[in-house]
């Protein structure tokens, strides 16, 4: 659709602004002041029209048609690729296949958040749910306040569904700390106003409930609907369960912790196994096991990820809970630190023992740097995002798989077909 730019608007006569003014509104019922928008209807593209690839004709019909075609689902075999970079109110979000490179459906979502809120979800067909995620629509000055909305994406993407929070909600943002229930009904999250829980039911869009629970999270471990997280100072892992309607409260609470633990921002899931990883900010690594319930017995880490000449950073543990990964910097400062060190390896170990299976540090891999790491729905396969060799003084986005069992390099691919450079890679969730 043709639009007139805001130079060109400005240099309208006067005459015409006048004879504008002077027009009366059509609607009988408008209020003096009061405007109103024509509604253009969309539709499917039809012969002869393309999405995105190529140009076409502009037609004799004024407005010109809208078109919008529906989503390609995300398969089993797909990761979720998102656009780099820090403090944007807008993110594009592909879903790519990891082994070819290549992006499909794309996604733009507005997290406005710390760190972006955004789920993805394998599914059958275009109106299955593709991708969740937690959204801020800033405050516009008279124009109105800010907006905090838990989106849905799948369809035609023009409607997706449209959750709103009420506006004392602040939906905490690091990784783990937030997740979708396994039948896709809710979406929990801990609450940085509320210090404690709040639970979306996504099909009624609208809260369903909360529950404040001072000194523990933020991290939602799920398992059904019963959710499992952190009590760092009373060293207790707790359980809380949410209800037919939706509503969150606290069941049960174990004192099985070591008493030099320390938790961490950031944890995964092993959503087949049920297990849950923290590489607590000492080093310790804990594998909690929540397939028969809340723990009894004490919990003891299974090592510790610290290492001479290097920090380490992000981890992520497979669906099946067999392997761990953990990336690690060419410094001893925090990689979350404006003055972090540049991610130069990742270690791939044994989830039940913390043995060594193989160093893949950046020869191996082929990259010249390290953006992020996800695995497979199955757990088969870890893929590494970063850039590839350099050439002509530039570097293109690569893709590199590793198999879990071994970590011999299984494919690599330059990444094509995004509307930017991605920077990070996540796991779409398989709904029941």
């Amino acid at each position: 659709m043709t639009r007139l730019s805001r130079s060109a608007a400005v240099v309208l006569p006067l005459a015409a602004t006048l004879g504008l003014a002077g027009c009366s509104s059509a609607d009988d019922d408008a209020a003096a002041g009061e405007v109103t928008y024509p509604t253009v209807p969309f539709t499917a593209p039809g012969e002869g029209i393309s999405l995105g690839h190529d140009d076409q004709e502009i037609g004799a019909t004024i407005p010109e048609p809208v078109h919008v075609g529906e989503i390609t689902p995300i398969k089993s075999t797909d990761l979720l690729a998102v656009a780099g970079g820090f403090g944007k109110l807008e993110l594009g979000v592909n879903a790519i296949d990891p082994v070819t490179g290549v992006a499909g459906s794309r996604f733009v979502v507005g997290p406005g958040i710390w760190d972006p809120v955004i789920h993805g979800f394998v599914g059958e067909t275009s109106s299955d749910p593709a991708v969740l995620a937690a959204e801020v629509w800033r405050p516009r000055g008279s124009r109105g306040a800010a907006s905090f909305i838990v989106s849905t994406y799948s369809g035609n993407l023009l409607e997706p569904s449209e959750a709103p929070l009420p506006d004392y909600a602040r939906v905490h943002s690091r990784p783990g700390s937030n997740a979708v229930t396994s039948d896709g009904k809710y979406f929990v999250t801990w609450d940085d106003g509320l210090y404690g829980v709040r639970v979306v039911d996504l099909e009624a869009k609208k809260e369903s409930g909360a529950v404040q629970i001072i000194g523990c999270g933020p991290f939602t471990w799920l398992d059904g609907h019963e959710l499992y997280s952190i009590c760092e100072e009373t060293r207790e892992l707790i359980q809380i369960s949410i209800d037919d309607s939706g509503v969150p409260s606290e069941t049960k609470r174990s004192k099985v912790l070591p008493e030099d633990f320390v938790s961490t921002r950031k944890v995964t899931w092993a959503a087949d196994a049920k297990k849950a990883l923290l590489v607590g900010e000492n080093g310790d690594v804990y594998v909690f096991d929540f397939s028969n319930g809340l723990p009894t017995g004490a919990v003891a880490p299974i090592g510790n990820a610290g290492q001479e000449g290097g920090r380490f950073g992000e981890n992520a543990i497979d669906n099946t809970g067999g392997r761990l990964a953990v990336e690690y910097t060419d410094s001893a400062i925090h990689p979350d630190s404006a003055r972090g060190g540049d991610v130069v390896k990742i270690e791939l170990r044994d989830a039940a023992t913390f043995a060594p299976v193989k160093t893949l540090d950046l020869p191996y891999l082929g990259l010249t740097g390290i953006d992020s790491m996800a695995w497979s729905v199955d757990g088969a396969t870890l893929y590494v995002l970063g850039d590839g060799p350099e050439v002509d003084g530039e570097t293109k986005k690569t893709i590199v798989g590793i198999a879990a069992a071994t970590g011999d390099k299984v494919s690599s691919a330059e990444v094509t077909g995004t509307v930017e450079d991605v920077g990070t890679l996540l796991t779409p969730q398989v709904l029941e």
